[in-house]
């Protein structure tokens, strides 16, 4: 009897600390979810109505988005620090927090005031989720022994973002019509609420390496190992292009309104999200028969030709074209680049100051693709913003022919 009993205590033991063989799968599932979640705001299509509603200025509501945006990157660098030092599990934890806080900001707000604190704390979130939830998702399958199938679990969860645009835009637009706009805005709080019980669910993987001494000699070892590192650098560069070529869709309505009616606007945003979606989705089976190089280069080129005939031809089917149609495959093949050059101790800083260059340039090109737009009209700046992704493709090349080269360890970083 007691020998029984031992071995059933050393078998329950055993299994307790034994790794789970499906924590990396639940890890993707949580992800998943709560990717979905996040982007599943409702009152994405009236947010700039709204804004201007409870300001009563078009301009300060666009002045908001804008201080959404550079608070964003202002927060970049020091929450990937926060990320590589304090872990992935409770930065993802503290940035679900804060876009609750955000969101209840948004519905409950009188006056510009809470609604400039709203969109800070809303920048600060998305910087806290920017570097960490990839990197979070990358070393959870590194722990796994799993790190092949990033591409594939990458995609499928990435899709979710699209999946929940795609819903998230026509229920909107109903909900607002058939309640008050803060109302819309009041229920999304819900699926931020939800967001933070799914990451408080999550497992925190192991760190690989050990961690510097201070933040500032972390900081160092990172900007060291984008300098040194060629493959790293184009990469980081060509991340940053791709990124400031998405402020082609803060002008695409404009030209598909010269084209569409003003009602079949949501559907077409609808129609982009679900081709995102399925984007995505195969993005893993492509990467693992073309690579992630190729992947990238196909897909950029793939892009820049259907958008090229939709702007030089407008016609009445120029806005099913217009967009990214291969975006999921380009960006998973982009960040499985990435993450294997990265350090595993620095994973989420270093992601943090390629997103930071990133913001850098799309200001840069939102703004002078503006300027085009009023002097030259709106083909012309988007024109411009394709000829400044195409800049990507000859360093995409250059990754694609070149040895992939990895940072030193931080043990021999100084050495």
């Amino acid at each position: 009897m007691f020998t029984r009993l031992s071995a059933l205590l050393h078998a329950r033991a055993t299994a307790l600390f034994r790794p789970r063989p499906n924590a990396a799968d639940q890890t993707v599932r949580l992800l998943g979810w709560f990717n979905f979640l996040g982007d599943f705001r409702l009152y994405g299509p009236i947010m700039v109505i709204y804004f201007a509603q409870v300001t009563g200025s078009y301009t300060a509501a666009a002045s908001l988005l804008a201080v959404k945006t550079l608070s964003s990157a202002a927060f970049e660098v020091p929450t990937g620090l926060l990320s590589d030092r304090l872990g992935r599990r409770g930065t993802m934890i503290a940035g679900a927090v804060v876009m609750v806080a955000a969101h209840v900001g948004y519905a409950c707000a009188s006056g510009y005031g809470l609604l400039l604190a709203a969109v800070v704390l809303e920048g600060l979130a998305t910087s806290l989720w920017s570097g960490n939830n990839e990197s979070l998702l990358y070393d959870t399958l590194v722990d796994a022994g799993r790190e092949k199938e990033f591409p594939r679990h990458s995609g499928r969860v990435n899709s979710m973002f699209q999946i929940a645009l795609a819903l998230a835009a026509p229920i909107g637009g109903v909900l607002a019509g058939a309640w008050s706009l803060r109302a819309v805005v009041a229920v999304s709080v819900v699926p931020q609420v939800l967001c933070v019980l799914v990451a408080l669910r999550v497992r925190e993987p192991r760190l690989h390496g050990p961690l510097e001494s201070t933040v500032l000699a972390h900081l160092g070892s990172a900007l060291r190992g984008l300098r040194r590192d060629p493959v790293l650098r184009r990469m980081t560069l060509v991340s940053a292009l791709r990124y400031s070529s998405e402020s082609a869709a803060q002008l695409s309505p404009v030209f598909v309104a010269g084209l569409w009616p003003l009602w079949a606007l949501g559907l077409w945003r609808t129609f982009g999200h679900g081709m995102a979606f399925i984007s995505f989705r195969t993005s893993g089976w492509v990467i693992n028969r073309l690579g992630p190089t190729r992947t990238l280069l196909s897909s950029e080129l793939l892009d820049a030709l259907v958008n090229t005939v939709a702007l030089i031809k407008p016609t009445v089917f120029s806005p099913l074209l217009l967009g990214s149609p291969a975006y999921g495959m380009s960006t998973t093949a982009q960040q499985t680049l990435l993450q294997r050059a990265f350090t595993p101790h620095q994973r989420a800083t270093m992601g943090s100051l390629t997103a930071l260059l990133g913001s850098a340039l799309y200001a840069l090109v939102a703004l002078a693709a503006g300027l085009i737009a009023d002097h030259w009209g709106i083909v012309a700046a988007l024109l411009t913003i394709q000829a400044v992704a195409l800049i990507a493709l000859p360093l995409t090349w250059r990754v694609h022919t070149s040895t992939p080269l990895r940072p030193k360890p931080l043990a021999d970083a100084d050495n």
